[in-house]
C-alpha cells in the first residue's frame, strides 16, 4: 500500500513538471515570457496571413501576429494586431514599412518590418505602422499571360502585313513586266524622234555660235548682254517690291475687315462716354446732402464702424459666456478656452498637458527650414515630406483631438528666440490646415523658445514639436 502511494506521488509530480516544461517551451515559443510591445498595421490583402504567424524584422524573427481585424466597409482595410519583442522596439520608427511576405511556394505568410531611420523617432506603442501592400504572385502570372497574348497577337499581325506587302510587290513587278513589252515599240519611236530632235539643236546651236540671227548677236555681243543683264535685275527687284507692297496692303485691309476696328472703335468709345455719365451721375447722388445735411458716403462710413464696434462687443460677450458659471465646466473639463490664448507659463502648468494623454513627435529645424537671403525661413518640400510621415502617427486620432504645435529656437537674444519659434510653429500650423483640413479651433501654436515642457525628456530643442492631445 505505501509503496501504490509512493508510485502515485512520484507519478503526479512527473506529471506536473513535464507539464510545466512544455508550458515554459510554449511560452518562449509565442514570447509570453520576455516583454513585449504591440503597434498595428493595415493591408487591403492578407495573401494567406493567419493569426499566429511569424513577425520579423528586416528578416529577422521578432514576434507574431495576435489578432486580424475585418473590414466594416468594402473600401476599408484589414487592421493586423502585431506583438513584438521590447529589445527591439528601437528599430520600429515611425517611417517603418510592413509587408506580408511568403516563403518561397509555400504560401506560409509572415509580416516583415523595415527597420526605421534615425531621423525618425520611435513608433510607440499602440500606434499604427505604414504598410506596403503584398505583390500577389497570382497577379503577376495573370499580366505575365496577358502580356504574351498581346505580343503573339502582334506578332500575327506583322507577319500577315509583311504577306500582304510581298504579294503586293510581287504583282507590282508582274505589272511592270506587261507595260515594258507593251511600251517597247512606242519606245523605239520616241527613241528615233529624240535623235532627230537633238540633231537639230545641234544645228541650231552651232548657227548661234558663229553670231548669226538675233540669239546669236545677244551671245555675242557683250556690252547688250550687259544692259540686258541690268535691265532684267531691275524689273526683277521692282516686281518682288510691288508683291511685298501689295500682299501687305492686303493683309492690312483683310485684318481690318476681319475684326471691324473702325466699328469696335466707334463703339468702345460710345460706351464709354455712356459709362462716364452714368458713374457721375452715380457719384453726384452718392455724394448728394439728405434731409439732415449728410451725404451717403458719411453714411457708409457711420454704418462700417458701427458694425466694427457691433463685432467687437460680441467678442467680448463670447468670451464672457465662456466664463459663465453654467458654461465654464466644459472648458476646463477640455483644458483650455482658446488654445491661441495660452501664454507659454500657462501651457505648461496647465491641466491641458498634464491631465490628458499625448503623442509627441520632435522634428529638427535644419530637416524643415530653409533660410532665403533676406533671413526668412520657409518650410521646405523635404520638411513637408517629414511633417506627413510624423502625422501618421496622430492619423487614429484625427481630426477631433487637439493639436499643439510648440515652436523652438537656439538661436539669439530671448526675444529672437521667442520672434523665430512663433513664425516656425505659424508656419507648420498652416501647413497642416491647408494640407489636411484640420479644424483651426482645435489646432493651436505655442512659442517654447528653446525649454520644452518638463517630464518630454529633453531640455534644450530647436526645431518643431508636434503634441496630440486625447
Amino acid at each position: 500500500m505505501h509503496s501504490h502511494k509512493l508510485t502515485t506521488g512520484i507519478f503526479l509530480i512527473g506529471g506536473l513538471v513535464l507539464f510545466g516544461i512544455g508550458l515554459f517551451l510554449i511560452s518562449s515559443r509565442h514570447g509570453l515570457l520576455s516583454r513585449n510591445f504591440e503597434v498595428y498595421t493595415e493591408f487591403t490583402h492578407l495573401n494567406g496571413l493567419q493569426n499566429g504567424a511569424r513577425v520579423r524584422i528586416s528578416g529577422m524573427d521578432a514576434g507574431e501576429v495576435l489578432e486580424t481585424r475585418a473590414p466594416e466597409r468594402p473600401d476599408s482595410r484589414f487592421r493586423v494586431k502585431l506583438r513584438i519583442q521590447e529589445d527591439l522596439h528601437s528599430l520600429v520608427r515611425t517611417d517603418s514599412v510592413a509587408t506580408i511576405k511568403s516563403t518561397g511556394l509555400s504560401e506560409n505568410s509572415f509580416i516583415d518590418v523595415e527597420k526605421g531611420t534615425n531621423r525618425a523617432p520611435e513608433s510607440p506603442g499602440g500606434s499604427t505602422i505604414v504598410s506596403r501592400e503584398p505583390i500577389d504572385l497570382a497577379d503577376l502570372m495573370k499580366q505575365g499571360s496577358d502580356l504574351m497574348a498581346t505580343t503573339r497577337a502582334s506578332i500575327e499581325e506583322v507577319r500577315g502585313n509583311a504577306d500582304r506587302a510581298l504579294q503586293s510587290a510581287g504583282m507590282a513587278a508582274a505589272h511592270t513586266d506587261h507595260l515594258v513589252v507593251a511600251m517597247s515599240a512606242n519606245l523605239k519611236e520616241i527613241a528615233a524622234s529624240g535623235k532627230k530632235t537633238v540633231d537639230n539643236v545641234s544645228e541650231i546651236v552651232a548657227q548661234v555660235k558663229q553670231g548669226q540671227g538675233t540669239v546669236g548677236k545677244l551671245l555675242s555681243d557683250q556690252n547688250l548682254a550687259a544692259d540686258l543683264d541690268d535691265t532684267m535685275s531691275n524689273a526683277r527687284q521692282s516686281a518682288i517690291n510691288l508683291n511685298h507692297a501689295s500682299s501687305h496692303a492686303n493683309e492690312t485691309m483683310a485684318d481690318f475687315q476681319a475684326r471691324d476696328l473702325l466699328g469696335r472703335a466707334e463703339a468702345v468709345l460710345e460706351n464709354t462716354r455712356q459709362a462716364t455719365q452714368q458713374l457721375n451721375q452715380s457719384v453726384t447722388t452718392f455724394l448728394a446732402s439728405g434731409p439732415a445735411g449728410e451725404n451717403a458716403a458719411a453714411n457708409l462710413r457711420q454704418a462700417v464702424a458701427s458694425a466694427r464696434q457691433s463685432m467687437s462687443n460680441l467678442a467680448d460677450d463670447t468670451e464672457a459666456i465662456k466664463h459663465n458659471f453654467f458654461l465654464r465646466g466644459f472648458f476646463k473639463r477640455r483644458g483650455f478656452f482658446n488654445l491661441n490664448q495660452m501664454t507659454p507659463a500657462q501651457y505648461r502648468s496647465s491641466k491641458f498637458v498634464k491631465g490628458h494623454s499625448s503623442e509627441r513627435v520632435w522634428l529638427n529645424g535644419n530637416e524643415l527650414f530653409i533660410t532665403r537671403a533676406d533671413e526668412i525661413e520657409d518650410l521646405s518640400k523635404e520638411g513637408q515630406e517629414r511633417i506627413d510621415e510624423a502625422l501618421s502617427v496622430f492619423v487614429p486620432y484625427l481630426p477631433n483631438s487637439p493639436i499643439m504645435v510648440e515652436g523652438y529656437s537656439t538661436d539669439g537674444h530671448p526675444s529672437e528666440r521667442f520672434r523665430r519659434a512663433s513664425e516656425r510653429a505659424a508656419k507648420v500650423r498652416s501647413y497642416l490646415e491647408n494640407r489636411f483640413g484640420l479644424n483651426p479651433r482645435l489646432t493651436g501654436v505655442i512659442p517654447m523658445s528653446d525649454s520644452p515642457p518638463p517630464d518630454t525628456g529633453k531640455n534644450v530643442w530647436d526645431g518643431i514639436a508636434l503634441v496630440l492631445i486625447h
